[in-house]
């Protein structure tokens, strides 16, 4: 297959990646009772007990983190000539990795730290470390979009940067608005991710990928 039709097949899985996550995220705030957005984690829709728990789980985390995971993948490939470009979709796909552990281990209910349980620690570490890779790799893909002068694309990687540098440390130490915090990480890192894909099948082509 060629690259330009591997790079549609790369786009309609972010899209569905997205979509599947936002889906989840809609459906189960609905159908939680007392569930507020801004001041609870995303997690908490999927965790063990609650009442939308098994649902988010399996079918919101689990195939966003494995169709970003292929996305990224299928990515790296199609700008393998760049080993800037190659490094940032790696991390970006171990993002999707960290989405698709946190959806296998779901938190404690309401996502306490009182006494977790080993999937509770599991769900943590792979949330913490998916996020870290997100963080540094949207750096280095903004900044190759730059140097191959997709300045817009560019410009909304570090806006998805920003949100997540400031977004991150607030969800760590739990602030108020912690759901607020985390959805803005997650909005601005799923148009960047739809972004960079609706610009690899239309306009990034490999050959023109800076090393």
């Amino acid at each position: 297959m060629s690259d330009r039709g591997l790079s549609r097949i790369a786009f309609a899985s972010i899209v569905a990646g997205v979509g599947a996550l936002l889906v989840a995220v809609v459906w189960g705030g609905w159908h939680y009772q007392g569930y507020d957005h801004a001041r609870q984690y995303i997690s908490e829709l999927g965790a063990t007990g609650a009442p939308t728990g098994g649902v988010v789980s399996q079918w919101g985390f689990v195939p966003n983190g494995l169709l970003v995971t292929v996305f990224f993948i299928m990515a790296a490939w199609i700008l393998r000539r760049s080993a800037l470009a190659v490094v940032a979709c790696i991390l970006l796909a171990m993002n999707g990795i960290g989405m698709t552990g946190a959806g296998v281990y779901p938190c404690d209910f309401e996502c306490s730290r009182a006494d977790p349980s080993p999937a509770a620690m599991l769900h943590d570490l792979f949330a913490v470390l998916g996020y870290l890779c997100a963080i540094l790799g949207v750096l280095l893909l903004s900044l190759w979009a730059a140097i191959s002068r997709a300045r817009w694309l560019a410009a909304i990687g570090f806006v998805a940067l920003a949100a997540n540098i400031v977004g991150f440390p607030a969800i760590v130490a739990e602030v108020e608005l912690v759901g607020l915090y985390q959805r803005g990480m997650e909005t601005t890192l799923g148009l960047f991710m739809l972004a960079f894909g609706w610009s690899l099948m239309n306009s990034l082509r490999p050959a023109a990928a800076p090393t």
